[in-house]
């Protein structure tokens, strides 16, 4: 009986001193933890460093008025001798402007004008008879950086640019979306296929004009067409016609269609 009561009390003061050894265990970690900054907050967060990459980023990040005073110092209006305008952009560092052929129909050389009033001679080196596309060189605009082309297909709601000179108005920019694609029409003497629709308005002077990706300010289309009604233009996907003008500055026409 005596050896089951002093188990019975060994056993209690080993519990009691387990027990005031945790207590005071507990609460010194408690405390030495509320004395450590949260973590919480700071998770996840960026170094001092990638901070620095991260603002670097944000600045380089392209707002809608950057892109059109970057890419308008690229479009130029186009002048022929009779009186009629039309718009075209850089395509590469050679002086190769894009338009679009009825711009420059019937014509060897045509004058071009650029946003800040500088007019330079330019000869027309590639001329399709049933695709509305031309290219013009420009010796004076040799190795001026071009604007970038886009090498995806845009898509229906892409919200979109389009520069140009409409009724003669330099640097005019209107704004959209791509509305429809795969549009066909007809306007002799050429035949437009696969066409983006846009809302963005144009209008004559207009034609020859890039199209840019309002993200990205890249071309992917020339403005080509408007409808009669509402605000509707049609614009060629440059993807659709990049072989053939590459192939013209390669190789420029030696002969043009209707120019004795």
């Amino acid at each position: 009986m005596n050896k089951r009561w002093l188990i019975s009390l060994l056993i209690t003061l080993l519990l009691l001193c387990v027990g005031v050894f945790g207590v005071f265990f507990i609460k010194s970690h408690i405390s030495n933890k509320l004395d450590e900054p949260s973590t919480i907050l700071v998770e996840g967060s960026l170094t001092p460093e990638e901070e620095e990459t991260t603002a670097g980023v944000e600045v380089e990040s392209k707002e809608v008025k950057d892109i059109i005073q970057e890419a308008q110092q690229k479009v130029v209006k186009i002048e022929l001798e009779n009186g009629s305008i039309g718009s075209g952009f850089l395509y590469n560092d050679m002086g190769d402007i894009i338009t679009n052929a009825h711009v420059v129909s019937g014509v060897k050389e045509v004058t071009i004008i650029t946003t800040d009033e500088r007019e330079f001679s330019g000869i027309v080196i590639g001329i399709s008879t049933d695709i509305d596309i031309a290219v013009v060189r420009v010796d004076g605009l040799i190795g001026v950086e071009p604007l970038k082309i886009r090498m995806e297909k845009a898509e229906i709601g892409d919200e979109v640019l389009a520069l140009g000179s409409p009724l003669g108005l330099d640097n005019t920019v209107t704004t959209g979306i791509i509305s429809g694609v795969g549009r066909d029409l007809e306007i002799e003497p050429y035949v437009y296929n696969d066409l983006y629709q846009i809302s963005a308005p144009i209008a004559p002077g207009n034609s020859g004009g890039p199209l840019l990706h309002r993200e990205t300010g890249e071309v992917i289309g020339i403005n080509s067409a408007a409808s009669d009604v509402g605000t509707i233009g049609f614009s060629i996907p440059i993807m659709n016609v990049l072989s053939m003008i590459k192939g013209w500055s390669t190789t420029p026409m030696i002969e043009l269609p209707g120019v004795e």
